[in-house]
């Protein structure tokens, strides 16, 4: 029974899934976590800049502010409205958020759920690759001062660059066309110093190259 039992706790909650809208991997954390007498349900996890937390409802009725559910980021609380078998969904686009709790309380049957993933983030260090791209890609100049052109021999679907802290400053997609396997950033704006750049490509992979601004 207890085999059982803990198949099943490893199944619902441990699972974890690729999205194919994402380039980052979806990890899933359900509400119901057997433990409805409040006591903290808690995993950790090993993550990435793009990876996504999907909050989960498998209780038959919505979950949201008038049953006091909300999600705590560490800083401050986050309101949801999630149907049955819905979710509610978090990018993480900087490394400053390292634990996330989903809080549900059902008064009415005497049920509280507290589900808590703690995140850990790797270190970027100069030209640490997180996943290498199939195809040869070439950023320049690098350093640069003013616009930093990215080619590869994959076509890229995006890219995302980044500070030292993991913050997310700029984004682009790809608009489809033939072209897409080359691209540019404009990097006047930014100060100088060092940043981080994900090459996102249509099969799914990605690259984290550091590059300087001069």
């Amino acid at each position: 029974m207890q085999t059982k039992l803990l198949l099943q706790w490893t199944l619902i909650f441990f699972f974890m899934a690729l999205s194919p809208k994402s380039f980052g991997r979806t990890i899933i954390l359900n509400i119901n976590n057997n433990n409805s007498d409040g006591s903290l349900y808690q995993r950790s996890e090993n993550v990435l800049i793009g990876d996504k937390i999907r909050f989960t409802n498998n209780l038959p009725y919505p979950i949201n502010s008038q049953n006091s559910s909300f999600i705590n980021d560490g800083a401050s609380s986050i309101p949801v409205n999630i149907p049955p078998g819905g979710y509610h969904e978090i990018e993480l686009t900087s490394a400053s958020k390292t634990q996330f709790t989903f809080v549900h309380m059902l008064m009415a049957q005497n049920k509280y759920y507290n589900s808590r993933i703690n995140l850990t983030f790797p270190a970027l260090g100069v030209d640490d690759t997180i996943n290498k791209a199939k195809g040869k890609i070439q950023v320049f100049p690098n350093p640069c001062s003013d616009v930093l052109n990215i080619t590869s021999t994959e076509l890229i679907s995006g890219l995302d660059l980044y500070d030292v802290t993991g913050k997310l400053l700029f984004t682009q997609k790809s608009a489809g066309s033939n072209e897409d396997n080359k691209g540019n950033i404009k990097m006047t704006s930014y100060l100088k110093g060092k940043y981080f750049l994900r090459i996102r490509d249509t099969n799914g992979s990605y690259s984290v190259i550091s590059v300087a601004k001069k």
